[in-house]
């Protein structure tokens, strides 16, 4: 179980303050923390087939997992397919959209997710990198350094809105495995950009900033190309641990952030098995506890029954 930004101990906890009644008499907040889910889709060729998939079945598979152990939870929804420029995209495409910020009420991310349409994404490498980076900042980029924001590929400044006191972690589902600007491509998107899109540095340290665990699932097999080993639950021999190329993208931003890489299947079969996995490294507190949220931190106490 990942450990909370601000997770008291409860014995500590008990300890300094008595108990939540002591807190509550003198007035203290003990609203119920929440983990932030950020989903990000990728909606270019080599995934957007399924995205009928998810548009039917993210409510189910995805959030209600999540909600049953933490019904707190706020969620967010981001679509990429990539820079318009050739070759790595075409007129119209762009590399980061927040479809919806985060929010405990999914009926918006729902209806924005029902909007969603698919897209070519132009070559294989898609901007997953820079959709990472802006989903865990929402600086924006300007990749002609003008100062609008507004030009052809630019992405307006949209923060989240993250709770700087709990957890949280991305569910990206996206192919394949390696990003652009890993490493850095000077002239992507295009030749003479001022402000270069995210490189897998940036990516890293937007999600340590949000104590972000990042998971990446996957529709493709998971091929046997080097040492490291990542969960496949796209077929009969779910939950077993296939050899992944330890140098892919998404492999080290997992495994850099505590998370992993999940296949899933070219159907999305293994979506619900996946989710047990995620479920399992970010649940907040254990079985029969909740999270509150204290001025001094996060505490996990018995839920009520």
């Amino acid at each position: 179980m990942k450990t909370s930004k601000k997770l008291l101990d409860k014995k500590n906890l008990i300890g300094i303050l008595g108990s939540l009644t002591f807190c509550s008499a003198l007035g203290i907040s003990t609203n119920a923390a929440a983990l932030d889910v950020v989903i990000i889709l990728d909606t270019t060729g080599s995934t957007g087939a399924l995205l009928p998939n998810w548009q039917a079945n993210m409510e189910a598979s995805i959030i209600n997992p999540i909600k049953a152990v933490d019904p707190n939870a706020r969620f967010a929804l981001i679509s990429h397919l990539d820079f318009p420029f050739s070759p790595y995209g075409v007129t119209g495409e762009y590399a980061y959209r927040v479809e919806s910020p985060l929010n405990s009420n999914i009926a918006p991310l729902l209806t924005a997710l029902s909007s969603l349409t698919s897209g070519s994404g132009g070559d294989t490498k898609e901007s997953q990198l820079e959709a990472i980076y802006q989903a865990n900042t929402g600086l924006g980029l300007d990749l002609n350094g003008n100062g609008s924001y507004t030009d052809t590929g630019d992405i307006l400044p949209a923060p989240l809105g993250f709770n700087p006191l709990t957890n949280s972690f991305t569910i990206h589902f996206t192919s394949p495995l390696d990003y652009h600007n890993d490493p850095l491509e000077p002239n992507y998107p295009y030749t003479g950009v001022v402000n270069n899109p995210a490189d897998y540095n940036d990516a890293l340290a937007a999600l340590a900033a949000n104590n972000n665990t990042y998971f990446a699932l996957t529709p493709n097999p998971l091929l046997a190309t080097g040492s490291s080993t990542a969960l496949d639950f796209s077929g009969s021999s779910a939950g077993a641990a296939l050899t992944l190329d330890s140098t892919s993208t998404a492999e080290r931003l997992a495994a850099a952030t505590g998370g992993e890489v999940l296949g899933v299947g070219s159907d999305l079969s293994g979506v619900e098995e996946a989710m047990e996995e995620i479920i399992d490294i970010v649940r907040p507190c254990p079985p029969g506890e909740i999270p509150v949220e204290l001025p001094i931190g996060v505490a996990c106490v018995p839920e009520a029954s």
